[in-house]
């Protein structure tokens, strides 16, 4: 096939079809670092189950729970509603994106964050799910220690995070998906059998819809709904979440994936399925202490005993399949990525483990409400960069963002706007002079800031694009569909995903390219020897 290059610059090797030793590899790590062509994309089902497996987490239990013991059962279910509302809005926004360009959220983010503003969202999204997987882990051990009133927590800690790992090892693309599908049933069941025993042993009836919430009126600056509204913004790290996962969808699953995978019906299962469970079954089986830190996991045991232990072990080996694999492939694009350091997903889901246990040892459940704020204070402040960056860029929203290493700035306005806003969100939540209004508003301030700093930087910032004239997608017909040799590394990527060398004109993958730019490989020197 012959390409429309210019005579000035090396020919390019095409095809029209994808290599298979390119392509077997790339799914082998799940193109952690490239975008994933249109042959690689899973069907509905398949990422649905995968996505679905969070749904299962015991964490949506415990926030709804902790929104009913802080703030009252009637703020709570509101604070509820409204996060399923404004989740189903701002998500398939981000996720539409992604699928059709199957872009990550470090390439989403290059854009308005630049090269630098992508590795720290990988890097930040890394933390965020080490932290689950720890909360999640963490459920499974205190449970067992529990039921069977034996040996000190931190062997339980250490036996989960070996049982779990041999679990860890699948993808979106391979076998996660009909793990999850076989486990969601035995989920559903086990739910129903814990509820209906707590119908049958509690005698508090319907007290449970009236609790008022440990929090006294006088500590609340603003309504308690909107209390527990701003506690369940410290969940909106799930839009990150949705995007890496979403760049496996199919583009004509779009419609589908928006509704249903990423949008309402998820949240509503997310937010109300397990918040109104986590409520009922800490005010029923827990009354005269619903504040324990543990108390989801107590009240499941009192309820269930056997079944509700073998709830919590089902739970917890949907959502560990997810945690770890989120986790792992943030981890291996940062640093592999910014540092050179290429240990491939499966060293870090050795890793992962490790830090997991280790963290698991600082009792997780004594400082989630902290933990909530901070993860608030970093990634509303993306998300609302982010979301404004798509809504001023609608060509961005339909054709795909620019993340290409040569293309995108190393740093950039909007990367500073996100560090400012994170920096004051965290000083609302710990500053000892904020005030209790500014306090307890932390989330949305930061997120008004993060827009706010944002809009103000695009008044600054050049509109001259970064790169060269000669684009590898203008030189073949469709880009999305022809498939273009690296020579830095031989690897055949789609014409979408690959760029010509400013220095060589020679065409380079976004792997290549990116260790280039940022120096941590030499890459460009094996290019220059084949010019």
């Amino acid at each position: 096939m012959q390409s429309r290059s210019s005579d000035r610059l090396p020919a390019l090797r095409v095809s029209n079809t994808e290599n298979e030793v390119t392509a077997q590899k790339q799914r082998q790590v799940d193109y952690v670092h490239h975008a994933v062509p249109l042959t690689a994309r899973v069907g509905r089902w398949q990422l649905t189950m995968s996505y679905w497996s969070l749904i299962s987490a015991m964490c949506w239990v415990f926030f709804g729970a902790l929104a009913s013991t802080l703030y009252g059962t009637e703020a709570a279910l509101i604070a509820l509603a409204a996060t399923i509302a404004v989740m189903s809005i701002l998500s398939p926004l981000f996720t539409k994106v992604s699928s059709r360009g199957g872009l990550s959220t470090t390439q989403m983010s290059r854009k308005p964050l630049g090269l630098v503003g992508g590795f720290l969202t990988s890097l930040m999204m890394a933390a965020l799910v080490t932290y689950y997987t720890v909360f999640e882990s963490s459920t499974l051990a205190v449970s067992l220690k529990l039921y069977f009133h034996v040996a000190p927590m931190w062997v339980w800690y250490g036996l989960v995070t070996l049982a779990i790992l041999p679990l860890m090892l699948g993808s979106v693309q391979t076998w996660m998906a009909r793990l999850n599908g076989l486990l969601l049933p035995i989920y559903v069941l086990g739910i129903a059998i814990v509820i209906g025993l707590t119908v049958m042993h509690s005698d508090q009836g319907m007290a449970w819809l009236h609790f008022g919430g440990v929090v006294p009126a006088a500590a609340q600056p603003i309504p308690a709904w909107a209390m527990a509204f701003c506690m369940l913004m410290g969940t909106w790290p799930l839009i990150p979440t949705a995007t890496d996962v979403a760049r496996f969808g199919k583009i004509e699953d779009e419609k589908f994936n928006d509704h249903v995978t990423f949008g309402f019906l998820f949240y509503l299962w997310l937010y109300a399925g397990n918040g109104l469970i986590g409520i009922y079954l800490v005010h029923s089986m827990l009354p005269t202490d619903p504040t324990q830190e543990t108390g989801v996991v107590q009240a499941i045991l009192a309820a269930g005993g056997l079944f509700g232990l073998i709830l919590i072990l089902v739970t917890q080996t949907r959502i560990s399949t997810f945690n770890f694999y989120e986790s792992s492939m943030n981890f291996e694009r940062f640093f592999a990525g910014a540092l050179g350091i290429k240990l491939g997903r499966m060293t870090w889901v050795v890793v992962v483990g490790i830090l997991a246990f280790v963290l698991m040892l600082t009792d997780v459940f004594s400082y989630v409400l902290r933990a909530l704020q901070w993860q608030s204070a970093f990634f509303v402040g993306w998300i609302a960069i982010l979301a404004i960056h798509l809504m001023l860029n609608p060509k961005e929203r339909t054709s795909g963002m620019e993340f290409r290493a040569n293309r995108v700035p190393m740093v950039t306005p909007g990367l500073f706007s996100w560090l400012i806003s994170s920096g004051i969100g965290i000083w609302l939540i710990e500053g000892r002079s904020v005030p209790p209004l500014a306090h307890a508003l932390a989330s949305p301030l930061t997120f008004v800031i993060a827009g706010a700093l944002y809009l103000v930087s695009l008044l600054f910032t050049s509109k001259s694009k970064r790169g060269h004239a000669s684009d590898v997608r203008d030189e073949v017909g469709n880009y999305m569909g022809t498939w273009v040799t690296c020579e830095a590394c031989d690897s055949t990527h789609t014409a979408y995903a690959m760029d010509r060398d400013p220095n060589t004109g020679l065409p380079v993958c976004d792997e290549c390219a990116t260790a280039v730019r940022v120096g941590v490989r030499e890459a460009v020197t094996r290019a220059n020897a084949v010019a």
